[in-house]
């Protein structure tokens, strides 16, 4: 089974503006409410390429209803830890070809809500993959994400990570699936500034070389690279269209990636698929069907680089 865990799921409420004026009364054209969230987001796309997988993580709250009614809805099973806060809601402003989004730190999370939820993961075992992503709610757990992975590893279970880059150091070392940074994660966890793409291979090989399985370096309009176990590299650029939502492209990645790797256990015709999920997601403005993705396939080009 493949468990997807957000830590701080969101409502994400789109507002479609023609402009905005500080100071003054402003009106939406349109507005949409969805769910959000890295890990929840990769649930969706899984569903929609008919890859079972349970959705975890917190819920609270009216949002917490929300969202599990949502999944439900589109039949991914949800097992989330029901929590005394209520989930955040984040505000996703469009004007034009402009994205500007305003996040909420989320709920305080208890020590016992903590605990309840690495019981929870205690379940997995081998042949199971746990997807983690997004960011981390107010709690005093220093690292979280370090005591999922243990859990993970314990269990024999592969765990995939995009996660905030403060975290992505240490996680490499513990041997993910995949890994999935950006170049400015790749900025902050190697402290160095990626220039060229020489820069970003030399320090993507070095995801490899701590001990990533597998890694995606996203590089927005200019697509991505992608590193495998035994050091080769690849770059695809996203394909071009008609760009309505960049919002959510990484989590339709890890999907792709993840969905067909469990099929197939082929890397490269994973990441194949993952780079048709990330464009394809580009063009709608929530996420995209299979079938806009299966489209887009054959028209992804991969370059080797070495």
């Amino acid at each position: 089974m493949i468990y997807t865990v957000t830590l701080n799921p969101s409502v994400d409420l789109f507002v479609y503006m023609e402009n905005l004026m500080y100071g003054r009364n402003n009106r939406i054209k349109t507005e949409k409410t969805v769910p959000g969230g890295k890990a929840l987001n990769v649930s969706r796309i899984l569903s929609q390429l008919r890859i079972p997988t349970v959705a975890t993580g917190y819920a609270g709250g009216f949002q917490g209803e929300f969202i599990k009614d949502w999944l439900q809805k589109d039949g991914i099973m949800t097992d989330f830890v029901q929590i005394k806060n209520e989930n955040r809601t984040n505000i996703k402003m469009i004007m034009g070809d402009t994205e500007t989004t305003i996040n909420s730190r989320g709920p305080q999370i208890s020590e016992n809500e903590v605990n309840e939820l690495i019981y929870y993961l205690s379940r997995v075992g081998e042949g199971d993959t746990v997807i983690m992503g997004g960011s981390v709610p107010p709690l005093k757990e220093k690292d979280i994400y370090a005591r999922m992975i243990s859990v993970c590893k314990a269990n024999k279970a592969n765990f995939v990570i995009d996660i905030p880059a403060e975290y992505l150091l240490n996680a490499v070392k513990q041997g993910p699936l995949l890994v999935k940074p950006n170049d400015d994660d790749l900025e902050i966890m190697f402290d160095k500034k990626m220039s060229t793409t020489k820069d970003l291979v030399k320090y993507g090989l070095k995801i490899i070389d701590l001990g990533a399985k597998n890694s995606i370096v996203s590089l927005g309009e200019n697509g991505s690279l992608f590193f495998t176990e035994d050091k080769k590299v690849y770059r695809a650029y996203s394909i071009k269209g008609d760009v309505k939502n960049t919002i959510a492209c990484r989590d339709a990645m890890i999907g792709g990636f993840v969905g067909t790797y469990m099929r197939t256990g082929d890397p490269l015709e994973s990441y194949r698929v993952s780079v048709a999920a990330a464009s394809a997601t580009a063009m709608v403005e929530d996420l995209p069907t299979a079938e806009s993705i299966n489209d887009l396939i054959p028209k992804v080009n991969i370059e080797k680089l070495q």
